[in-house]
């Protein structure tokens, strides 16, 4: 659901063990999914706003590093302008998947978390992952 929301593909939401869309959908009741889905909708404009301004900075920080005598300053004040937007971005997403996960249930985290292939790989174990 979240992981997924910018590309193509089988969408997986990260803070429900990555459970895919059609998970999602036998798991939740039709209210939640009305309720997550104005949730993400109401996200999402913020969000895009927040990335056309990441976008514009990386296109400014590519200008100063391509000048014929780049200026340390400015690129590292560039590069922090894009760390901390950055960072804000991560957390207003972290913000709305916890507000997601309030709307459900025990039993269903349960559910969802279950049904995640990745739930059986031990975190610690690197190579499990590829």
């Amino acid at each position: 659901m979240m992981k997924g929301m910018m590309g193509g593909g089988m969408m997986t939401c990260p803070m429900m063990g990555g459970a895919g869309m059609g998970m999602m959908r036998e798991v939740l009741d039709p209210e939640q999914h009305d309720e997550m889905r104005a949730l993400m909708q109401e996200h999402r404009p913020a969000q895009f706003e927040r990335m056309g301004r990441l976008m514009n900075l990386r296109e400014d920080l590519m200008a100063e590093m391509r000048g014929e005598r780049p200026d340390p300053e400015e690129v590292q004040a560039l590069h922090g302008r894009m760390a901390e937007l950055h960072g804000e971005m991560m957390a207003e997403r972290v913000r709305l998947e916890n507000t997601m996960n309030d709307l459900l249930t025990d039993e269903q985290r349960q559910q969802l978390q279950q049904a995640t292939p990745e739930s059986d790989v031990d975190p610690e174990d690197h190579e499990a992952h590829h």
